[in-house]
């Protein structure tokens, strides 16, 4: 008898579906130089940037849920709760200069989403005793925000923290669950 988890698949279908939408926007988008900027190029394609928030919260913050859920903690409720309030700000407020009040409410969203998304992985990693993944997470986190200090924002910059994560708690939620055997 087969039994397929459904929320395995779901896990699956969330990461697959933001990951060609992301590939489709980083398309157009390129993946070096300061005008790749996701952000940036979301102000000629706002629809495109849309999708891929949209699909890229939902992917994390489901994946998110699915670890957490395996545990007793539920910290990570207002965690994404909060994260969600950063992706709103990024998709609803133009990264554009000249209207300064959006552009700061844009900024805010975007760190606001990467901070406490990156540290509620990281957490969730740290709480299941995940040691090998939440020390990956760590060094991408540190490693992304490094980068972006010295070379501003970039597409390939912005999405490796995100497709990490994807690899990381895909890796996390479609592993099987130990069993003890008892004699």
């Amino acid at each position: 008898m087969i039994c397929i988890d459904i929320k395995k698949i779901f896990c699956l279908l969330s990461v697959i579906t933001a990951v060609i939408i992301t590939i489709c926007y980083l398309s157009v988008t390129g993946i070096s130089g300061n005008e790749s900027a996701l952000s940036k190029v979301g102000l000629v394609h706002p629809v495109m940037f849309t999708l891929w928030g949209i699909s890229t919260y939902f992917a994390l913050a489901f994946n998110i849920h699915i670890g957490f859920s395996k545990t007793k903690y539920k910290l990570y409720i207002p965690l994404l709760a909060v994260s969600l309030l950063g992706m709103i700000l990024t998709l609803c407020c133009d990264f554009d200069y000249s209207v300064y009040p959006e552009y700061l409410a844009h900024c805010i969203g975007s760190l606001t989403f990467s901070a406490v998304t990156g540290i509620t992985v990281f957490l969730l990693f740290i709480l299941t005793k995940n040691y090998i993944s939440a020390v990956i997470c760590g060094v991408v986190l540190l490693t992304d925000l490094v980068l972006l200090i010295i070379f501003k924002e970039t597409a390939l910059i912005e999405v490796v923290p995100v497709f990490a994560g994807y690899v990381l708690l895909l890796i996390h939620n479609l592993k099987g669950e130990k069993v003890k055997i008892e004699a």
